[in-house]
């Protein structure tokens, strides 16, 4: 068995996908994020002309030390050296002026793209199916638009600017090494396509690293993101040790997988000093015979020493961060992988309508759906509910109540069959503006951290935030209790307090047709009894469906869907079906004797 056994969901499973092709790195991440940050001139261009000038500044120290050695030293010409070293110190002063220059025009440039992202994502998870939210847990999305983003500010800040300066600085020391003297310079830079295939084997190995440890950090916070919601179920059963123990399970592949990029990189670095060393000496021995045999001016060679030993010192520095490097690529790798997510619809504004004129006469006509293969939870449903009826749906857990749902909302779309409302196909209708045209309350209410009345309008637009709207001032009465700012997922309420909003919720929006699933469950009979007076009212003469577990609350209803396993059993009123004596009639019994 998998030692990730019992923890699957947790993990990324379109990073795993990717371990197998590595060509996606540059493909999914590098190339988009180019393109991202091309778009971003000002900050750009002024950038790479500090880090021009800065390379520029670092190669003329060098270069003026070696000259002050040759034209002032040795010759004893004490003005000249001091005009040399007034030279030399406005040089530094001009590389310190553009070290800061970069490095503040490459974070400017970081934060405008790492906040043009964290929209993208946002926006990009605002339109994604629901199915994806039904498969994914939120802790791996969070991750995207937290951790990962930070970590790619993280290599603009340190990772990008360093790469480039220094390899920029790099190609200029081996230029002027070839251009001051060609033997000895190609001796000096013999070791650096060796010094370049070990980087370029050691990056693949850190890429391959860097990749593993962001998927277990994504595992880790969903994890954490997951358990975090469900401490009061922990806690109620006693689970507190088990569930300490999975976590410290993904906690330890975390560590494990942190640690294997440090002992790759662990690796490099004495490489490098080794690599280092060999250029120097062969500096020292070929240099030193060019100097005595009069080919190399002694100043030339300071100059050359001085370039070789500055060489690996960015060198180093490439190696320190192309860790940061690596671990911004493989975020954005991750990040570019949730933006290439396709989309269910472009995002709706707070201004959509319902759809004018709708009647509400539904159709279903064979349909067949399956969550996944063809594990059916519908199979070959055709029912025709009238306009303006008010129709129950009841049956088993199971049997498809909700999911029939999800399907005239058009969270899924059925893999066989077709659902018409007023003759025309649903997939035909603008979806926002579908949605819009039906009222849900649920069982399980989900409500935001803000006022009650923000709850309940969902920030609508300016006119339902006021109240002026009257279908809003009527939803806003129903609310008689005053808890002022609600806390995260409502906490400080009820769970009847909670199906209170949710139905002033849905009579704000102003549906032509109403689904009520289980929508009473935890309400009191008052309060039930003064809802329903509302419904009466919001929904005289339009198309009810009344989901329900509890048969007492559809007894009234005109007609009754009996579902058992995906297929409809049973329909008529509930005289009809009791004296049918089938599966309606043994439900009702059974609660019936259970009161």
């Amino acid at each position: 068995m998998s030692a990730q056994a019992g923890l699957e969901g947790y993990f990324d499973v379109d990073i795993e996908e990717q371990r197998k092709d590595e060509s996606h790195f540059e493909t999914r991440a590098f190339l988009p994020l180019i393109g991202m940050i091309a778009r971003h001139r000002a900050p750009l261009f002024s950038g790479f002309l500090m880090v021009i000038v800065a390379t520029v500044a670092t190669l003329l120290e060098p270069w003026l030390f070696g000259r002050a050695i040759d034209e002032a030293m040795v010759p004893g010409d004490w003005p000249k050296l001091q005009r040399f070293a007034l030279v030399y110190f406005s040089v530094v002063g001009l590389r310190v002026f553009s070290t800061i220059g970069q490095s503040y025009l490459f974070e400017l440039l970081g934060q405008r793209v790492t906040h043009e992202l964290r929209s993208d994502l946002f926006s990009r998870l605002l339109r994604l199916p629901t199915s994806v939210y039904d498969k994914t847990p939120a802790g791996r999305l969070l991750t995207r638009v937290t951790n990962d983003v930070a970590s790619l500010a993280e290599m603009f800040s340190a990772g990008f600017v360093s790469i480039l300066s220094n390899a920029l600085l790099v190609i200029g020391i081996l230029v002027c090494l070839v251009v001051m003297d060609r033997k000895v310079g190609l001796i000096a830079a013999s070791v650096f396509p060796g010094l370049m295939l070990l980087g370029a084997y050691f990056s693949s190995k850190l890429r391959v690293a860097y990749r593993e440890a962001r998927s277990k950090l994504s595992a880790l916070n969903a994890f954490l993101a997951e358990n975090l919601l469900g401490m009061k179920v922990v806690q109620l059963f006693n689970r507190e040790e088990l569930h300490l123990s999975r976590f410290n399970r993904i906690n330890n592949w975390y560590a494990d997988a942190q640690i294997g990029t440090i002992r790759i990189f662990a690796l490099f670095q004495p490489a490098i000093t080794i690599f280092a060393g060999l250029s120097a000496a062969l500096v020292i021995v070929f240099g030193g015979a060019a100097t005595r045999n009069g080919s190399m001016k002694l100043g030339v060679l300071v100059t050359f020493f001085s370039l070789v030993l500055t060489l690996f010192q960015p060198v180093r520095e490439l190696a320190d961060k192309w860790n940061v490097f690596l671990s911004g690529m493989a975020s954005a790798e991750r990040i570019f992988s949730v933006l290439s997510w396709p989309v269910e619809t472009e995002a709706a504004s707070a201004e959509v309508k319902p759809i004018a004129g709708l009647k509400g006469e539904i159709v279903f006509e064979d349909v067949w759906f399956a969550y996944e293969g063809e594990h059916w939870i519908l199979r070959g449903l055709s029912v025709a509910i009238p306009a303006g009826s008010r129709i129950g749906v009841v049956g088993h857990t199971g049997a498809g109540k909700t999911t029939l749902i999800s399907l005239l909302m058009r969270f899924y779309e059925p893999q066989r069959g077709r659902i018409l409302i007023d003759g025309k196909d649903i997939r035909d209708y603008d979806k926002h503006a579908l949605r819009a045209s039906i009222g849900i309350i649920q069982q399980d209410v989900f409500l935001f951290s803000g006022s009650l009345q923000e709850n309940v309008t969902l920030w609508g637009p300016p006119d339902d935030r006021k109240g002026d709207n009257k279908n809003v001032h009527e939803a806003l009465a129903l609310v008689d209790f005053d808890k002022g700012e609600l806390q995260e997922r409502g906490t400080n309420l009820s769970m009847g307090e909670r199906q209170v909003l949710a139905f002033s919720r849905a009579l704000a929006a102003d549906p032509a047709i109403w689904i009520l699933d289980e929508a009473t469950a935890n309400m009191d009979s008052q309060t039930e009894g003064r809802l329903g007076e509302s419904l009466a009212r919001a929904a005289h003469g339009q198309t009810t469906l009344l989901i329900a577990h509890r048969l007492a609350t559809v007894r009234s209803a005109d007609r009754i869907l009996v579902l058992h396993k995906g297929t409809l059993v049973e329909q008529g009123d509930h005289a009809q079906l009791m004296a049918a004596n089938g599966l309606y009639a043994r439900l009702y019994r059974f609660q019936e004797a259970a009161l």
